[in-house]
């Protein structure tokens, strides 16, 4: 077992509609801290919901990690300075050393009295955007790869703020940038393209996703980064 850091703060946040950029959006990214034990099941923290549960949620996007480390990274490489928690996600990670460039699908770890796997790269959607009216966020987070991840929870428990995060077991998976930057289109590595699709543990919706881009076609994804058209 190796010992990665500590989680920094837990998050949930209820669904409820939000005046943001001149728009109504509905969102539960708007996470609040919660002080003391919270329960951690397969499809979440106790108390936390989600506005979209057919892009967001379930058991495969269980928790949303971020890594305390990027806040300063985003103030001194994108000039934005945002408070912790701005990321939408519901525990904020002490991890020093660790983040999308050296985490890698399929690790296992203890969080708090739980385990949990790495389970996928954060691909944000325009909300992110719209909550703190910098039009092209979504963007920026790709490029920068300072995204976030996913969990899923292979044994519950409870986690708290001070919590140690320690990891149980490796992968020879990709590391969560690897990943993001072929299901995103970033990257024409077809070496990288192939290993990424060779990992059992991809999402399975992904794959048809990589072998489009891998053929020469084209995905949209401006409803994701931009929203329904009426709000564009």
């Amino acid at each position: 077992m190796t010992q990665l850091g500590t989680i920094s703060a837990v998050r949930v946040g209820r669904a409820h509609d939000h005046s943001w950029s001149g728009s109504v959006v509905r969102s539960a990214g708007l996470k609040l801290p919660v002080e003391g034990r919270v329960s951690l099941g397969p499809l979440g923290l106790a108390g936390d919901e989600q506005a979209d549960t057919v892009h967001h949620g379930g058991q495969e996007k269980a928790v949303l990690c971020y890594a305390a480390a990027n806040y300063p990274r985003w103030r001194s490489g994108e000039g934005l300075d945002l408070p912790l928690g701005a990321f939408f996600e519901n525990a904020t990670l002490d991890i020093p050393g660790w983040d999308e460039t050296t985490l890698r699908l399929g690790e296992t770890w203890r969080l708090g009295s739980a385990v949990v796997q790495v389970s996928e790269p954060r691909q944000p959607c325009y909300k992110l955007a719209k909550r703190w009216g910098i039009d092209d966020l979504v963007v920026r987070v790709q490029r920068t790869g300072m995204s976030g991840w996913y969990l899923r929870v292979l044994e519950t428990g409870d986690v708290g703020a001070g919590d140690t995060v320690a990891r149980l077991a490796d992968s020879a998976g990709p590391t969560l940038r690897e990943a993001s930057v072929v299901v995103q289109g970033l990257t024409d590595d077809a070496d990288l393209i192939r290993r990424v699709l060779a990992f059992e543990g991809l999402p399975t919706r992904w794959r048809p996703r990589i072998e489009r881009r891998l053929a020469g076609g084209r995905v949209d994804e401006s409803a994701r980064e931009r929203g329904p058209a009426a709000d564009r």
